[in-house]
């Protein structure tokens, strides 16, 4: 069964990939980005590819729908827990869900204020702040895995967020990015304490805090510095900033109030506004 580490790109799913791959794979003192292969993305040749001739969905990107369940179930047929990043939002596409309960144990979603957000998209794929906040209103934004062209449904900041928080069918829990910055430790401790049940882990407090020591942002950024990170694009830096109001600096008062209007009740009820 798939626990999903889910979020609107640049949201912090890194992050989260890295404080779980590490409290529960690594066997070293420092943190290794190859840790994050424990937690990979599912949208990659080598999970999509046993089900459908990936030729056929360079033509028809979306098609990808039709294998969602799919791939999910072979991947499950050894009936052992396994954790996959995904940006794609939890909806049907012609009577079609991303995922179910039969696939699904549960997922981790985490969500981050969308004018951070924006500009974070817009650094990530060297565009500019007018196309990165129009691509978070975009109901109908489809992402694309640039190096192996297959595609995720990710809609808008809004839909996204909804279609997981509103999940029913599986347990789920939301992280705001925001707390996660300002007390890591302790949101990294709720989000264990709601996968020990599924992962039947007990909790070890003092790993949680070396995990935490050595997950932080600062460490990350300083270890991509040093020796690169595979899921970077156009040299631009993965972990940029890991800062909660740098959006203040970056984004002007139209853009700021554009989102503010779109995402007004989502932003008052995370408290944003």
């Amino acid at each position: 069964m798939i626990i999903w580490i889910a979020s609107y790109p640049k949201s912090g799913n890194t992050w989260i990939r890295s404080l779980l791959s590490y409290y529960l794979y690594s066997q070293k003192d420092d943190f290794d980005f190859n840790l994050l292969k424990k937690v990979p993305r599912f949208n990659q040749k080598k999970f999509i590819s046993p089900v459908v001739n990936l030729e056929k969905l360079k033509i028809q990107p979306l098609k990808i729908y039709e294998f969602w369940e799919l791939a999910q179930s072979r991947l499950n047929l050894d009936n052992q827990i396994k954790f996959f990043k995904t940006h794609n939002a939890c909806v049907s596409y012609d009577k079609k869900w991303f995922t179910d309960k039969k696939n699904t144990a549960g997922y981790v979603y985490i969500v981050r204020d969308p004018r951070a957000v924006a500009c974070s998209y817009a650094s990530h794929h060297n565009v500019s702040l007018d196309i990165a906040v129009n691509n978070l209103l975009n109901e109908t934004l489809i992402g694309i895995n640039e190096e192996e062209n297959i595609a995720e449904l990710i809609s808008s900041w809004k839909i996204n967020y909804q279609s997981w928080k509103k999940k029913k069918n599986y347990p789920g829990i939301v992280v705001k990015y925001e707390d996660l910055i300002d007390n890591t430790e302790k949101e990294f401790h709720k989000i264990l304490i709601f996968l020990e049940k599924i992962i039947q882990s007990n909790l070890d407090m003092e790993r949680v805090k070396k995990t935490v020591e050595a997950c932080q942002f600062l460490n990350l950024r300083k270890i991509e510095d040093t020796l690169g990170f595979e899921e970077s694009v156009n040299n631009n830096k993965f972990f940029r900033k890991g800062r909660k109001d740098s959006w203040k600096n970056e984004l002007n008062s139209d853009l700021r109030k554009k989102i503010e209007i779109f995402f007004k009740d989502e932003m008052i009820e995370l408290g944003y506004l």
